[in-house]
């Protein structure tokens, strides 16, 4: 049958079958080329954020990873925090990274896997006599907060115990929308301090050269970070799981958790901190 498909070909022109074989190519790679639709925040460094026009940070690193195993890819879209669930519930995105907070209320909504942990720091200004320590050191005071996260429920709850229970004055809670704008706050003194996720806590202060610092010597609220996809979508759950897994058994994702100065929960701690 060689002979005659070579004459075929002779007959009709090289061109068309090649062409033939390149479609078939094309067919087979655009199908194994799937790029999934990432929500995030690109503001909120060391997790991700936009360097030399590019998304680069832990959960860039840890999406690439995860798509790697299946061959696929992911590409993300920059959206303000408080309308990441909202994003992906309305299928604005496949799934979310953006060190969310694993809750109980946001497990009504979507799926989530964990794959993190952290807790909360309090920043000030260096060569500020205010030096916050402990949540009791935040009553009478104004504290930024990102806007959308848990960060404001979790001053409002402390005020609520704290302060206002003991007699004390509230905290004044001011949200802006992105951590940097609230870290901007605390430059030019519109709030007495900053409360945010203790690793960004971390690259704020070192991306400010000493003009800030961590204030904060004990941690706040131990929580799991999650990647969130849509609620009831095990298809994705399952790739999400298995990308992870993966990587975990390479080392590539200790790798990345001790290149961020991250913390890998524990099968114990993950039953511990997971809303029930």
């Amino acid at each position: 049958m060689k002979p005659l498909v070579a004459a075929v070909c002779l007959v009709w022109g090289l061109t068309a079958c090649s062409d033939k074989t390149e479609s078939k190519d094309d067919v087979k790679a655009e199908a194994s080329a799937k790029v999934y639709q990432i929500g995030s925040d690109m503001t909120f460094p060391p997790f991700e954020s936009i360097e030399n026009d590019q998304p680069v940070g832990f959960d860039i690193d840890i999406a690439n990873g995860i798509f790697a195993n299946s061959g696929e890819s992911a590409k993300f879209i920059d959206s303000r925090f408080s309308n990441l669930i909202t994003g992906l519930e309305a299928k604005k995105f496949d799934l979310v990274m953006s060190a969310l907070y694993i809750t109980k209320e946001r497990l009504e909504k979507v799926d989530m896997v964990p794959y993190y942990m952290t807790t909360e720091a309090l920043i000030a200004l260096s060569d500020s006599p205010y030096q916050p320590k402990t949540r009791d050191d935040l009553c009478g005071k104004t504290i930024s907060a990102q806007k959308g996260s848990m960060f404001p429920k979790q001053l409002h709850d402390m005020s609520a115990e704290s302060c206002v229970a003991k007699g004390k004055k509230a905290i004044t809670v001011r949200e802006f929308d992105t951590s940097p704008e609230s870290v901007q706050a605390l430059l030019s003194k519109a709030v007495d301090a900053h409360y945010d996720d203790a690793s960004v806590a971390k690259s704020t202060v070192d991306k400010l050269k000493g003009r800030v610092q961590i204030s904060s010597t004990e941690p706040f609220f131990p929580v799991l970070g999650g990647i969130a996809v849509p609620k009831g979508n095990t298809e994705m759950l399952e790739k999400v799981k298995s990308g992870l897994e993966a990587m975990k058994k390479s080392g590539e994702y200790d790798k990345l958790i001790a290149k961020y100065n991250l913390q890998a929960p524990s099968d114990e701690e993950v039953q511990k901190y997971m809303p029930k």
